[in-house]
């Protein structure tokens, strides 16, 4: 990965090759940034340019034996840490036994999500951890001698998904790792992370793209032509990853919006034998997509309030969103909004913790009909 490659960050760019050039690299550093930002692409453009054994003033010169294997992240001082999952019969899983499927879903798409990562074994039901057994492996490999090059770098994505005996046993490695070792987190959540690893680590704040870095994206790295380009990025809004899936899949909320156009005139309608049929319906397709869909929700009621206080040139919808928002508005307001969005939020808490879904949905669904109606009784 050369730091070219990746859109925006210029300054954060800089300073991460200034830091090896001036040889004050930080032995523990976390990049940091929301879902879809450079985070991960940046930790390991850096630690290419780390090890390149022939950099240029301001890149990897992405053709020496180091580079080539760290296109393929297969460098042997490369050592690639992220949740696994409890499948396959494996009693402990540690991310090596998950290695050559990540290094093909990273390599195709650096800036991915942890739904992506999940999905790719079709197993959204199940929420991934990073587990003690990797830091025992790691104090293990740690021991040991770098393979070839002068720098080891053991990059962790998402370290917030460490469990807590995990991240308790990597605090002294972190601390005090062997000479020429550097551990690189990138993570999207720094409150999840114990205050005593983040202490010990340098800060790398990554930010959001613009609009025109994600068209120029698409433009020259993913061959999407111009107006489609445009479109995508006003409805990814700084995130690349959901801008990389919406040019492969076209436009995939379209099947959200229609669900829950579908629910919300179950509950408007209070229609309670259809409610029945509709949760058994979204509890069979896995917690993941439970919760992208409570996700959009918020970014409909959302929607809908910005067009109450006439604010309708900030929002960022498809045609079809637009549409529907500007006739379901009038129902979303200052006296339900706030209850709709305490709801919807901790229905979202729920299903990280393994709420039951079926419950879950219908509760949240006889609230929402109760809420809606608050619109009406204002109006009789």
């Amino acid at each position: 990965m050369l730091f070219k490659e990746i859109p925006g960050n210029k300054i954060v760019k800089k300073e991460l090759i200034n830091s090896v050039t001036k040889n004050r690299i930080a032995h523990a550093q976390l990049f940091l940034g929301k879902s879809g930002n450079a985070k991960l692409a940046l930790a390991i453009a850096f630690a290419q340019f780390l090890n390149c054994e022939e950099r240029g003033e301001t890149d990897s010169c992405n053709s020496c034996h180091s580079c080539l294997m760290y296109n393929s992240l297969s460098h042997p001082d490369l050592h690639l840490v992220f949740p696994v999952l409890k499948i396959n019969k494996i009693k402990h899983p540690v991310s090596d036994n998950f290695i050559s499927q990540w290094r093909e879903i990273v390599s195709d798409n650096p800036y991915l999500s942890l739904t992506d990562w999940y999905k790719y074994f079709d197993a959204e039901n199940k929420q991934g951890a990073i587990y003690k057994h990797e830091a025992q492996q790691l104090q293990k490999k740690v021991a040991l001698k770098n393979y070839e090059s002068a720098y080891r770098v053991i990059l962790i994505w998402m370290p917030e998904k460490m469990n807590l005996t995990c991240a308790n046993k990597l605090l002294k490695l972190i601390e005090e790792p062997p000479k020429g070792t550097f551990f690189l987190m990138a993570s999207e959540d720094f409150e999840k992370l114990l205050p005593t690893i983040t202490s010990r680590m340098q800060i790398v704040k990554t930010k959001p793209f613009s609009t025109e870095e994600i068209i120029s994206f698409l433009e020259t790295q993913k061959g999407i032509i111009k107006e489609k380009a445009l479109t995508i990025a006003a409805i990814a809004n700084g995130n690349i990853n959901k801008a990389i899936n919406l040019s492969q899949n076209e436009i995939k909320e379209n099947g959200l919006l229609k669900d829950f156009q579908k629910w919300m005139q179950i509950c408007y309608k209070v229609n309670l034998l259809e409610l029945v049929s509709w949760t058994e319906n979204i509890a069979k397709k896995g917690r993941e997509h439970q919760k992208e869909f409570l996700q959009y929700a918020l970014k409909i009621i959302r929607a809908c309030l910005i067009l109450n206080i006439n604010n309708q040139s900030i929002l960022k919808l498809q045609k079809e969103e637009e549409n529907f928002v500007s006739n379901f508005a009038s129902f979303i307001h200052g006296k339900n909004s706030v209850s709709i969005f305490e709801r919807l939020e901790k229905s979202i808490y729920g299903i990280e913790r393994n709420a039951n879904p079926k419950i879950l949905f219908y509760e949240l669904s006889l609230q929402m009909m109760r809420l809606l109606k608050v619109k009406c009784k204002l109006a009789n």
